[in-house]
């Protein structure tokens, strides 16, 4: 009877030990398998704009979504599981939804505050063509130093120091796009408004850029041989952080007959200087 007990005890403890054997890989790889929260640190820059650092070994290679308004940003965080998103906040201080593959999400970070003493105009496009918006500085001709477009961003610092010596407001591009981007493309001028600006207008306008050759998925010019093919795209206004005004509009391609490429300065509103925004009626 002792056997029998000893015998069915020592059954009991294999079978135990065997279980517990078994079931430790299964519990270890369920714990290595699990990907912790990426970090994300959100610092607000002048100009109105944030950077979005985040940092996630386990997700490496992996695509990361921001949303922000309308806008849909999509980078790709490299090898070792890190990225930066530089984000224009020209819708204001909405919030930024964060988003991977495995469903992690996070609304946690707002964007920057735009103060009242900067206007952003920002053009947005999904097609893969090169667009490049224009603000003409004070009846600038294109092409000029006051031709403010990718070919000739400017900075934060050099509209600011343009503006002490001249008493005027100046900008500079915070944004610029090849066209090329997973989600949305997007290219912002940002005004920098002297306190006691003269009145005047800045023309923006909207042209095809240098990169648009190359695109691949939708052709440069209109060759005549197919339906003329336009380019759709959303203008939004953000003028000293009052109300936000957009706008759609369509880019009709240009003839395949060596010209030039124009740039359309009436889908664009101007920028009326030396006046408060409450009394724009933005047509």
């Amino acid at each position: 009877m002792i056997v029998r007990r000893l015998l069915i005890t020592f059954s009991a403890v294999i079978s135990l030990l065997s279980f517990n054997a078994l079931a430790q890989p299964a519990i270890a790889h369920a714990e290595t398998a699990l990907c912790p929260p990426p970090v994300v640190e959100a610092t607000p820059l002048i100009g109105g704009q944030m950077q979005l650092k985040i940092q996630s070994p386990c997700r490496k290679g992996e695509l990361v979504f921001g949303r922000y308004g309308n806008l849909l940003a999509v980078e790709r965080l490299d090898g070792t599981g890190n990225v930066a998103i530089l984000l224009d906040c020209f819708m204001g201080d909405l919030k930024v939804n964060l988003s991977f593959k495995d469903d992690w999400r996070s609304a946690n970070y707002s964007c920057a505050a735009v103060d009242n003493t900067l206007t952003k105009v920002a053009i947005v496009w999904r097609d893969r063509v090169d667009l490049d918006l224009h603000a003409f500085e004070y009846s600038a001709s294109p092409g000029s130093a006051y031709d403010r477009a990718a070919f000739n961003p400017g900075s934060y610092q050099i509209a600011q120091s343009e503006s002490s010596r001249s008493g005027r407001s100046h900008g500079f591009m915070s944004v610029v796009s090849d066209g090329q981007r997973l989600g949305h493309n997007v290219e912002v001028y940002t005004l920098l408004h002297h306190v006691r600006e003269p009145h005047g207008v800045i023309a923006m306008g909207v042209g095809l850029g240098a990169q648009s050759q190359s695109a691949a998925d939708r052709p440069a010019c209109d060759d005549g041989n197919r339906a003329r093919q336009n380019v759709e795209f959303d203008v939004y206004i953000f003028e000293r952080a009052s109300k936000l005004r957009s706008y759609e509009r369509e880019l009709a391609m240009q003839p395949c007959n060596g010209t030039p490429n124009r740039t359309i300065t009436n889908l664009i509103p101007s920028i009326r200087l030396g006046t408060r925004p409450e009394g724009e009626n933005g047509d």
